[in-house]
């Protein structure tokens, strides 16, 4: 995993550790995680930035002696001349050849020196150069977890509001009548039901009177019927009679 990685696994890791309720189940909670990440973050940082340092120290201790070596192996060089141009001039001392020997011995170490000190003075600022770029990358990282912590905690109370408003809303549409309003509601009914009920009767009781009088205004038209009807049947029997009279 590489440096980055480990670093978004240590803010994972201050949620897992704590657990999603309380790092996440307020915004006051959202804020203390990302700012303890941020913390952590820094630290990290920090202790990169140091150990940047000090391989930038060790790139310029290479750097100053390459370029010692440089200075002695051209001081050299012109001690080299000079012995020759003294060999040449006293060929019977021996001196000048040995202080020559001495001169191209060195001169060789120093070439030799210097070849080495050039490759670990090319890999020390490549990686210098690369944790260069890794150090702006991590304050990158730890601007987004800054911004982050505000997005979040803004989306969250955001969220939470909308939350709240819908539970809000569903409560209002379960129990937008107070039980007391339905409780009067279901006595009005029921009175209702009583007072047709009553209404009901009472029309019963008046029909059932119309119907017994209706009953006796009929006896008595029947009766008045029967009484005309004998009366006719005597009057024609009497007729009958007072003709039987007359033709006998």
């Amino acid at each position: 995993m590489g440096f980055f990685g480990k670093l978004w696994a240590v803010v994972r890791g201050f949620f897992l550790r704590a657990g999603d309720d309380v790092v996440s189940g307020s915004p006051e909670a959202i804020r203390a995680t990302y700012a303890a990440a941020i913390d952590d973050a820094k630290k990290r940082y920090k202790e990169m930035e140091r150990a940047v340092a000090l391989l930038a120290r060790e790139r310029e201790k290479t750097e100053s002696s390459l370029k010692a070596l440089d200075k002695e192996e051209q001081e050299l060089n012109n001690k080299l001349q000079g012995a020759l141009r003294m060999a040449e001039a006293e060929p019977s001392n021996s001196a000048h050849r040995e202080a020559g020997t001495r001169y191209l011995a060195r001169i060789q170490e120093i070439d030799q020196r210097q070849e080495q000190l050039a490759q670990d003075l090319e890999g020390q600022r490549t990686r210098v150069e690369d944790y260069k770029v890794r150090l702006r990358s991590f304050m990158n990282e730890i601007d987004i977890l800054k911004r982050e912590q505000g997005e979040m905690v803004a989306e969250f109370i955001s969220n939470q509001q909308v939350i709240q408003l819908e539970d809000r809303l569903k409560g209002l549409g379960e129990t937008s009548v107070d039980e007391s309003i339905v409780a009067i509601r279901d006595k009005v009914a029921n009175m209702r039901a009583q007072a047709r009920i009553a209404t009901e009767m009472s029309g019963s009781t008046v029909r059932a009177q119309d119907a017994q009088y209706e009953r006796a205004g009929a006896q008595a038209e029947a009766g008045a019927r029967f009484d005309e009807l004998l009366k006719a049947r005597a009057a024609e029997k009497a007729g009958t009679a007072a003709k039987q009279r007359d033709l006998g």
